[in-house]
């Protein structure tokens, strides 16, 4: 197992920490995590998945447990001549948005997005559900030591054979973002996108205090979150008659001003900037692949969002946020913005 995580892995049960013994990792109340193949899986059963990957995940640790050879669960081989790994073929439009369906089987490349940050210079970056490491590869190409961590076995598998296959060698584990599984501040930087907005409100809040205090103080937070006014998803509120739905699989929305507030009472000073218009996961650098209605929802999301940074009353109806913040430990936030 690598040398960083084995120093900063803790249980996330109750942080304590974890001692490698064989493919197992241990703390001192012994609570056991099986490593699989160099990839811990730091899951439990705490009664309440939020996700149907966490107990998928849980069921083939058992599996394995009880001698089931790793190599009959997923195939562990790295693709070649560049051919597009099926997980993702079969994952695209649940984690990449409905624009991609479309488009499912018909890849010719992998759709790495734009990551909105800064060079990393060899800053520590933490990839909160990152599924086929659609947002930890472009980190770790960025210049960042990256770090993907999601419930579901399969997709850190694939992750790992896709980073290789694209010549790069970030970290994954299995784990849940209610529950983060490392020591206190060993991060310089937090990012997760379409991933909070599936919890439900408690859950999203539980995870926003994990990310504060995996990453340093005067560390970066950065999530993308949906915007309950947004134009898409007005409609899609109204298409579920403005009810809550399904933790896991559908959208839970937030207003601007709800966003900024709950963001800087968990961290600090808050920027919201737009991510796009007209949907969620709507990617610039994906034009290419598209067909050319798609196209032109892209390029119109494009401009809008463009005219937003100059007319910044746009930003309130855009359907997807960005919200970025400065780590205050020690919790003297300024006063919070209004939104």
């Amino acid at each position: 197992m690598n040398e960083w995580l084995r120093d900063n892995l803790a249980c996330p049960r109750d942080r304590k920490a974890l001692t490698l013994n064989g493919n197992h990792l241990s703390c001192s109340k012994n609570h056991r995590y099986l490593v699989v193949d160099g990839i811990p899986v730091m899951l439990f059963d705490d009664g309440s998945p939020t996700h149907g990957y966490i107990t998928q995940s849980l069921e083939k640790v058992a599996r394995i447990e009880a001698g089931e050879k790793i190599e009959n669960v997923v195939d562990l081989k790295e693709n070649a001549n560049g051919k597009i790994d099926d997980f993702v073929k079969k994952e695209l439009p649940y984690t990449c948005g409905n624009l991609y369906f479309s488009i499912q089987d018909k890849l010719t490349r992998y759709p790495f997005p734009e990551l909105r940050l800064p060079d990393g210079g060899g800053k520590r970056l933490l990839d909160i559900g990152c599924n086929w490491g659609r947002w930890t590869i472009p980190a770790e190409q960025k210049g960042y030591r990256a770090v993907g961590i999601d419930p579901s076995l399969n997709a850190v598998l694939a992750a790992r054979r896709i980073a290789r296959q694209n010549g790069v060698e970030p970290l994954f584990i299995v784990g849940d973002a209610r529950f983060l599984p490392f020591a206190e501040g060993c991060f310089d930087v937090a990012f997760s996108y379409s991933v909070i907005q599936h919890l439900n409100k408690v859950n999203a809040k539980i995870s926003l205090g994990e990310m504060s205090r995996v990453v340093k103080s005067e560390g970066s937070v950065v999530v993308q979150m949906p915007n309950k006014y947004g134009i898409r998803c007005l409609y899609h509120q109204a298409r579920m008659g403005f009810r809550e739905g399904k933790e896991g699989a559908d959208v839970f929305y937030w207003t601007p001003h709800e966003l900024l507030e709950t963001f800087t009472e968990h961290f600090g000073e808050t920027d919201l900037t737009v991510d796009c218009f007209f949907g969620l996961n709507i990617q610039r650098t994906d034009v290419d692949l598209m067909p050319i209605g798609h196209r032109m929802v892209i390029r119109s999301s494009e401009f809008l969002r463009g005219m937003s940074s100059k007319f910044a009353p746009l930003a309130k109806v855009a359907d997807s946020l960005y919200l970025t913040s400065i780590n205050r430990k020690d919790k003297n936030s300024p006063a919070i913005p209004k939104g």
